[in-house]
């Protein structure tokens, strides 16, 4: 084969790579705004009157939406690792608050099995790092869910270790151990690779997308730890990450577990060209005492804005006339150098938006991604209720 056949075929191959990556993107990105839909209402839904046979429909359908947005986040992030464009967002945070978090988070689901989800923790210094929080999520995230998943009967323990290293840096070790179906030693490096898994027929039986795996091994290669499996069948699983952290940098704790009131009397602009994510935003704030003023594009909001007077700013990132990044720019150079400038909150189906240049050139205050739940709309706007001092 000539040098420029080859190179031609190289360049086919990266072009192919490239579409699929954009597609893998393009279609979680388009899931995650109807979901939007979904999982409100499902939120609103729980809030009603219901009968033991109407909660238990529930349950069913907030599982699905569940394991719909496991798949949405899942294909998202492998295209955008495969290309490249995960980009890791260190922030400070309390890790032993976080795993304690994660394991509520999935507590019912593990319920709903009959299992013991238990978690023991061993924290020998300031619990409080500096990393990247969403990441790590992602990760914790996909190990407990597939120990639920794969076991019967029995328990699934999440530890924390986190103690001073030799060379100065924090090492941080998570496991997830489970008493399921164990996996045979030859298939261990099988069930990271993309779309496989150690049972076809188990996998496709309990609802595995064979991308979670995959997913978490690339992650913790980027953060720089390493990922270990110890099991074999019958036996259940032990997956451990090793990672390297940094101490947090400031010494303010962080907001981050629960609201501590329902937020009154704000003024919100909601700039959403979408009809039902901008009922689904109205139905979450029922009975809140937020007044909500809507417009369907940025050109509008930035009008409503200079007009009204508002206490924080929703704004949808994709939408027609004028986007959400522009109308926020419009609207801080509207402000000009004020003390307190107004909260402006990103509305995106893109988990990652926040990391664009464009994006903090605008300087939004903070994001919240689609599908939204309630408990993190109501987190965030307790933040700047005017009555909470």
């Amino acid at each position: 084969m000539s040098t420029e056949t080859l190179a031609a075929e190289v360049a086919r191959l990266k072009e192919i790579i490239r579409q699929k990556d954009h597609f893998l993107a393009k279609v979680s990105h388009e899931i995650r705004s109807p979901m939007n839909g979904v999982f409100g209402m499902a939120d609103a839904l729980s809030r009603t009157r219901l009968d033991e046979k109407q909660q238990r429909y529930l349950a069913v359908l907030r599982d699905a939406c569940d394991s719909m947005l496991s798949i949405a986040n899942q294909l998202l992030e492998k295209g955008k690792l495969d290309s490249g464009q995960t980009v890791l967002v260190p922030v400070d945070f309390d890790i032993a608050e976080f795993v304690a978090a994660k394991v509520v988070e999935f507590s019912e689901q593990a319920k709903a099995r009959g299992l013991l989800l238990e978690l023991d923790t061993k924290i020998l210094t300031d619990s409080r790092i500096h990393f990247d929080k969403m990441r790590l999520a992602q990760v914790l995230g996909n190990l407990i869910s597939n120990a639920i998943r794969y076991t019967d009967e029995g328990r699934v323990v999440v530890r924390a270790i986190l103690k001073e290293g030799a060379d100065g840096q924090r090492r941080l070790v998570l496991s997830v151990e489970d008493s399921g179906i164990g996996i045979a030693p030859e298939k261990h490096s099988q069930i990271f690779e993309a779309f496989s898994s150690a049972d076809p027929v188990q996998s496709a039986s309990r609802g595995g997308t064979g991308l979670g795996l995959n997913v978490v091994r690339d992650l913790v290669a980027l953060m720089g730890g390493r990922i270990k499996v110890d099991s074999s069948p019958g036996m259940g699983s032990t997956f451990t990450v090793e990672l390297a952290v940094d101490g947090a940098e400031s010494t303010t704790s962080e907001k981050e577990v629960l609201r501590r009131k329902m937020p009154q009397n704000l003024r919100v602009l909601l700039a959403e060209d979408n009809d039902s994510n901008a009922f689904v935003f109205e139905v979450l704030l029922e009975d809140t005492g937020v007044k909500t003023t809507r417009v369907r594009n940025g050109q509008e909001a930035v009008t409503a804005f200079a007009k009204g007077a508002f206490d924080v700013v929703f704004m949808d990132i994709q939408m027609p006339v004028m986007n959400g990044i522009k109308a926020a720019a419009a609207i801080r150079e509207a402000e000009g150098d004020v003390e307190n400038p107004i909260p402006i909150i990103a509305l995106s189906a893109d988990t990652v938006a926040t990391q664009c240049p464009e994006y903090r050139a605008a300087r939004f205050t903070d994001a919240i991604f689609k599908p939204m739940r309630q408990k993190d709309l109501l987190d965030m706007l307790s933040g700047f209720d005017k009555e909470s001092g």
